[in-house]
């Protein structure tokens, strides 16, 4: 009888401890998910007050035409063409360094007008709106912000 109620002592004894732990990796993911949010509401804001422009000029003989801007948190393309390409996805770069970008979003290569969310996205930290072909490898074109 004793060794049943040993068992049974440190059976629940273990259960409430793994229980106890598990509350505390609660806590600790709540307040580090506070703190993502924080930052992304922060990044959020900081990217209303960002404001640029650019042109945009076509590279390695492919066309890609019009305007990038950057406002209210949001990128826009306006009387925007481009070269038809298999995989083209719009990105912010620091100077067309793609492997330093942000991938924004799939870009399509007749639609005049597009607009892309930039939440989660710090803006004030890119140069350039950069149109490249994830399958090929290849830089249609480039926009530089001012």
């Amino acid at each position: 009888m004793n060794i049943k109620t040993l068992v049974f002592s440190t059976t629940i004894a273990g259960t409430l401890l793994l229980g106890a732990c598990n509350n505390m990796e609660d806590k600790k993911n709540e307040k580090s998910d506070t703190k993502t949010e924080m930052k992304d509401e922060k990044t959020s804001k900081d990217n209303a007050k960002v404001e640029k422009t650019g042109m945009f000029k076509s590279e390695n003989k492919e066309k890609v035409e019009g305007k990038a801007m950057i406002k209210d948190g949001k990128l826009m393309l306006t009387d925007y063409s481009s070269s038809k390409g298999p995989d083209l996805h719009v990105y912010l770069t620091k100077g067309n360094k793609i492997e330093e970008g942000k991938k924004i979003d799939d870009v399509k290569h007749d639609e005049a007008t597009q607009t892309f969310d930039l939440k989660d996205i710090d803006a004030e930290q890119y140069d350039t709106v950069t149109i490249y072909c994830d399958k090929a490898h290849v830089i249609f074109g480039s926009a530089k912000l001012k």
